[in-house]
Parts: C-alpha cells; structure tokens; sequence
C-alpha cells in the first residue's frame, strides 16, 4: 500500500511517500520561493524519485492543521486536485498529532507556535497500536496565550516549536520561554520540532485500514483559530505590554 503524505503547516514545508518499509521524504529549502510555494515541486519530484506513479498511489494524506492559515489551505487544496484527478480518498491529520509522533512512547504536550502571541497545544498518548506507532489524542487541540497554559495530569514531555515563543517579563528581567516555565520533571524533547511528512505515514496507515479515509469534496482544514491577523492596534498595545 502506497500513500503520499504532504505536510503544509508550518514553515518546514514536506512531502513523503511510502516505498513499502522504506519512505521516501523531501523538505523545502529556504530560497525566494515560499516553502508552501515548493510543495507541488516537491509532489512531483517525490513521486518520479520513489519511481511510482499517481494511478499507484493508494491515498493521500494532508496536515489538515492547525498551522499557518495560507499552508494549510494550500496543502488541502492540492490534495484534493490530486484526490480528484486519480480518484483517490483523503486522509486528513492534525498537525499536533503528527508532531507528537516524534515522542517515544508516553504522555506528550505537543506545542506549536501560533504567532500572534499563542500557542497551539493538544496533549497525546504516543504507543504503538496493531504494531504501528500511533498519537491517541487525551484532549482537543487549542489556541491560548502560552503562559496560559496548564499541562494535563500525567503529563512526561513536550515537544514542539511553540516552546521556544517568548514570555511577558519584567523589565530588566532575563527573557523566558514557555519551556522555561514548564513543571518541573515535564521533559523538553525539541523545542524547534515542527511536524514532518513521513510521520504521517504511520497514522495514515491506520486511518486507511479503519475506513476512516473521505471522499476529496469532504476534506477541509482545521483552524481552532477563527482570527488569522492582529489588527494595528492590536499589535500596537501587545509590543506595549511586553
């Protein structure tokens, strides 16, 4: 079974595609295009390269997000032109789950960085389920300020580049970041993680097995975010305050 994962939330635009055990994955490179403006470049090359062909394609999974708000509508666009024109089914993947899937097994926070002064955060229980790696969502992804938040009971890491977004400090006050303020015993695994194609695969699979996969028509993003900009004096008062 072969499927083609495309990645589109963050910055560290990606797409891979299963070769069997093996996975063939690429990345956009920083350059004067947009890494979102790469991603069909990349489809076409990551499918002559693994030597399959669309028709050979058995799904396509897309981050459906939450993420930036222009990727996110690029990549669930393409997908479902691909979709459409081979008749193929969408998987469509929170791009929380999937960044938790570079956890090891346990209780994992995944964080993004929202901008706008948020945070993009769901917590997972990462194992392996009918011998595949699996992200169990505990709770529905959310957008808050970071100092907001409040990691769930249980709780053994986190991941992600929302742990790197700044604090509010006092002035003269050295700068902290979220992961400077987290539990204590709360394991920092990366907090420059964005989430990557290839660990789409994976729940993908699974998502494909259970019949869980839509029609092209039905595939849409998922923002949690209903505001996508700050307004002049919003941005105003928010570098006043810091």
């Amino acid at each position: 079974m072969r499927i083609l994962a495309i990645e589109t939330a963050t910055a560290d635009c990606s797409v891979a595609v299963s070769l069997g055990d093996e996975v063939l994955q690429l990345t956009a490179t920083p350059g004067t295009q947009k890494p979102s403006e790469q991603v069909p470049g990349l489809i076409g090359r990551v499918i002559a390269e693994s030597g399959c062909s669309l028709s050979s394609i058995d799904a396509i999974a897309f981050d459906s997000g939450p993420g930036a708000f222009t990727g996110i509508r690029i990549g669930c666009a393409l997908a479902q032109g691909l979709a459409l024109g081979a008749d193929l089914p969408l998987i469509g993947l929170c791009s929380l789950r999937v960044l938790a899937m570079q956890a090891p097994d346990g209780r994992v926070v995944a964080i993004l960085d929202a901008r706008m002064g948020e945070i993009y955060w769901a917590a997972y229980l990462r194992a392996s389920r009918q011998g595949r790696p699996d992200a169990v969502a505990l709770a529905d992804a959310r957008v808050e300020a970071p100092w907001s938040l409040v990691c769930p009971d249980g709780a053994e890491m986190a991941i992600g580049d929302g742990l790197a977004v700044a604090l509010p400090s006092d002035a003269g006050a050295p700068p902290m970041r979220l992961a400077d303020r987290l539990p204590p015993g709360l394991r920092v695994l990366d907090a420059g993680a964005r989430p990557r194609a290839a660990d789409m695969l994976p729940l993908a699979f699974a998502a494909l097995a259970a019949g869980e996969a839509l029609p092209p028509e039905s595939a849409s993003p998922l923002y949690v975010r209903d505001k996508v900009a700050l307004t002049a004096a919003e941005q105003i008062a928010r570098r006043a305050a810091r």
